[in-house]
């Protein structure tokens, strides 16, 4: 077989195996896009009931609070949207109970 043959060949391949790999790539892509949603939905309604069932109470355990608020500023940082906002400001208006759990 003669370089020009080879090249051609090689050429082919690579030009047949490119939009195969393309979209199997955009496929990946929408499914992490579709769990993420998914996720952050998840947390909204965690969020949400957590609370709701919290902002009821006289006062609230401090670990409670606290992995409130965390789990508040993961949904941000991981582009939730600004439902939560709110329930997170007024999570610093609540009557905190210490339990000595956090020191």
């Amino acid at each position: 077989m003669t370089y020009d043959i080879i090249m051609k060949i090689i050429s082919t391949i690579i030009n047949m195996a490119i939009p195969v790999i393309l979209g199997y790539c955009i496929g990946i892509i929408r499914k992490m896009r579709k769990l993420a949603g998914t996720q952050l939905m998840d947390m909204r309604n965690d969020l949400s009931n957590k609370f709701f069932v919290y902002d009821a109470l006289e006062e609230v355990e401090d670990y409670l609070v606290m992995a409130f608020r965390e789990k508040c500023e993961a949904y941000f940082e991981i582009g939730g949207d600004s439902w939560i906002h709110p329930m997170y400001d007024k999570s610093f208006k609540w009557k905190i109970k210490p339990t000595g759990y956090l020191k």
